[in-house]
């Protein structure tokens, strides 16, 4: 019996390598059923080996491999790793990236592969200013060092620093859970994630970077040391904007004074990291840009695609603008809500403010690529909620709109996925929370 459930094992282990290396080197973004079956598939596989199998040893050195699947990998499911490594490149040649636009450029400079890097990107980002916060335009200056011809030699030293990131992540997560007095192997659920991998390692997105600097902030935090734990957030909104709204929710689990050192420690380190950029066109270009993301760009949204539908029969006309302009509000609400009138005195509290804030964040958002849900994995293991890991699966899906030349939403896709995640997040607020039944041989019986 011993042997066969070692066989088994090891059959499991080796249809997830199978699964990644086809979504690394075999499918196309356009291959929309053989990709997301394959991705989808990993889930299954996961959650069977994970269930019955898996050790602490096991998931590390699983998801090391898994990942360094992804090494000579060329991203064919994402495009932006071509503008880092152009705004790594203007910073060589001591142009400010939040000044000016690829398209503005690409005319009066040259560097090796620039014509290639400025055509890959896409319209959408060669005509609009760099979005990226200063710690990540330092690592694209450092991947442009190595810009010399070959494409893949800057991919390569983004990875190891991604690879880097993940080893002080995944040991940085197992010390979180056991300081929290949860099982350690949870940490599975984020390391060996097929999201995490294809977006965070694969397609380079730097959500899993930015969740290593998020960990060490929280430690810190929960040891009471709130400049360190300012510090590291600092480099995690360095890296992404995205944890700044995190930040208000920590005023009553540190209390006032602590929590005004937390405030000074991040504004200083972050001042420490702007200032190179900082004048008032850069400002103003950069307000612009992530005023985009509110009022123009539209992909995967949810609560969104239902209220545009209704100002299409009501107006006649898509109404992403006047509804980007009310949304940054909804969000300071939100933010409001959540630091305010939550109690985040202990760390239990604290974490399913994040989560859910985070989540009615990206319900309300009109933009929902599908690295943007890396965000929520931690946390929901945080916090035994098992709608995250759904949403990590759904979310994929949206890759349905990308057919040959056009990217067209597939409503059918996006319909099961929000109701599934809908209705899980619906059941564990009423019933109770599943993310502890991952673990269970009973799941469906429970």
């Amino acid at each position: 019996m011993r042997l066969n459930n070692r066989i088994l094992s090891w059959c499991l282990q080796f249809s997830l390598f199978i699964g990644f290396y086809l979504i690394s080197y075999k499918l196309k973004r356009i291959d929309t059923i053989p990709l997301l079956f394959t991705f989808s598939s990993l889930f299954f596989l996961l959650w069977f080996w994970i269930r019955n199998f898996s050790n602490l040893t096991s998931v590390f050195f699983i998801g090391i491999f898994c990942r360094l699947l992804f090494w000579n990998h060329i991203p064919e499911l994402s495009q932006d790793f071509y503008r880092f490594i152009w705004d790594g490149n203007i910073q060589l040649l001591g142009i400010n990236p939040y000044r000016y636009t690829p398209i503005s450029l690409v005319d009066l400079i040259e560097f090796p592969n620039s014509q290639l890097l400025y055509e890959k990107m896409g319209s959408l980002s060669n005509h609009n200013y760099s979005n990226y916060p200063p710690f990540s335009q330092y690592i694209f200056q450092v991947m442009a060092y190595f810009n010399k011809g070959n494409i893949l030699h800057p991919l390569f030293v983004l990875r190891l620093i991604y690879l880097i990131g993940e080893l002080v992540l995944f040991f940085g997560a197992k010390i979180l859970l056991e300081k929290l007095k949860l099982p350690s192997i949870n940490i599975a659920w984020y390391f060996l994630n097929p999201l995490v991998i294809v977006e965070g390692f694969g397609n380079l997105h730097s959500e899993s970077l930015m969740i290593t600097f998020s960990i060490l902030s929280l430690l810190y935090c929960l040891k009471i040391k709130p400049i360190l734990g300012g510090f590291f957030m600092t480099l995690a909104v360095g890296t992404k904007l995205l944890p700044l709204l995190l930040v208000p929710l920590f005023l009553k689990y540190l209390g006032f004074q602590r929590f005004l050192l937390f405030s000074i420690s991040l504004v200083v380190f972050s001042g420490i990291l702007w200032i190179p950029f900082l004048n008032e066109e850069m400002i103003k270009n950069y307000i612009q840009t992530i005023q985009l993301w509110f009022t123009t760009f539209e992909f995967n949204g949810s609560i969104y695609n239902i209220v545009r539908a209704v100002g299409y029969e009501v107006k006649g006309y898509n109404i992403i603008r006047q509804l980007g302009e009310i949304t940054p509000y909804i969000t300071i609400i939100l933010v409001f809500v959540f630091s305010l009138f939550n109690s985040n005195r202990n760390h239990n509290r604290l974490f399913k403010s994040m989560l859910l804030l985070l989540s009615f964040y990206f319900f309300i958002a009109t933009t929902v690529h599908p690295w943007y849900i890396i965000n929520l994995i931690l946390l929901g293991i945080l916090t035994g909620y098992l709608f995250p890991i759904l949403w990590s699966m759904t979310v994929f899906w949206s890759y349905s709109a990308y057919k040959f030349n056009i990217v067209e939403e597939s409503i059918g896709y996006q319909l099961i996925a929000y109701i599934l995640v809908y209705g899980c997040l619906a059941f564990e607020i009423i019933k109770g929370r599943l993310g502890n039944h991952l673990h269970k041989p009973n799941f469906f019986g429970t």
